[in-house]
């Protein structure tokens, strides 16, 4: 498509707008000629435009943003802007449109936001690759469904560019401020509570996080008053205790927990409980 005082000028448009929580409207690139210059105006979406090349200038709530290449802007719905390319080396940039009720949580998140709608230093090879992800998409028009996920999953890509690139605006999360030991034991019981029907080695699971399992188990019992084991085995029983409530045979509960062995399910089962499972079963039923 041409566009007036652009060398360079191309866009391509959502065909498949959705009522979903975040919409990519449109994206595309321009080349635009010395001086070349819009608004001020508003836009009813969100603009997000990184500089490739050149220079250019961006005001912004009173306030005017010297830009070059690596550089990236964000217009908000409804707040005046302008931008103009220089006159002796004007920009060239890619830009994305993004509209849905998340979207200005999501920006939020990685730093951006209408007080602060900047985010210097991309590698802009980088992110053109991604901004043209986009637009291939677009292009392709591959039915709603394929061009939503595919949309969504690069637009993703570059908010997490942009949240590397803010990382030192960013309020850190609690997790954020554990020490590594810390770390390390909340890796192992996110991996115990979701994969705890797979065989577990506590050798390997404190190698792969980068500790001996003797130091790994005296942290681990510190922070949680439960050795490795004690504490995958809880995990366990709890989820073999609601799984009885189920129309699965002993032995399925068992297998679905992690145990292979129906006498030794019903051992632990018992010392946990007090109860076999039938017995805890039949319990349930009266």
């Amino acid at each position: 498509m041409e566009n007036p005082e652009h060398y360079e000028y191309r866009i391509q448009i959502n065909p498949y707008l959705l009522n979903a929580d975040l919409n990519i409207t449109f994206a595309g690139a321009a080349r635009p000629e010395p001086r070349h210059k819009i608004g001020p105006a508003v836009h009813p979406y969100i603009l997000i435009h990184t500089v490739e090349s050149g220079y250019g200038t961006f005001v912004w709530q009173g306030k005017s943003y010297r830009l070059g290449q690596g550089d990236t802007f964000v217009i908000f719905p409804g707040v005046l802007f302008s931008y103009e390319a220089d006159h002796t080396e004007p920009w060239s940039y890619r830009w994305v449109a993004i509209q849905g009720p998340s979207a200005l949580e999501m920006l939020k998140k990685t730093g951006i936001t209408t007080t602060d709608p900047i985010v210097r230093g991309a590698d802009p090879e980088h992110l053109a690759g991604l901004f043209e992800s986009i637009e291939r998409v677009l292009e392709q028009q591959s039915g709603e469904t394929v061009t939503t996920l595919a949309t969504d999953g690069w637009f993703r890509i570059l908010l997490a560019e942009f949240a590397r690139l803010n990382v030192h605006k960013l309020r850190y999360s609690s997790a954020d401020a554990l020490t590594d030991s810390e770390r390390a034991v909340e890796q192992a019981i996110r991996w115990f509570q979701t994969q705890y029907m797979l065989p577990v080695s506590i050798d390997k699971l404190a190698a792969s996080l980068g500790y001996h399992r003797t130091h790994f188990t005296k942290v681990f019992k510190q922070l949680t008053s439960l050795s490795p084991k004690q504490y995958i085995n809880q995990v366990r029983l709890e989820r073999a205790k609601e799984l009885l409530r189920t129309n699965l045979s002993v032995e399925q509960v068992g297998n679905s927990c992690g145990f292979t062995d129906p006498l030794y399910f019903s051992k632990q089962f018992k010392l946990w409980t007090g109860e076999s499972p039938s017995q805890y079963r039949e319990g349930l039923r009266r």
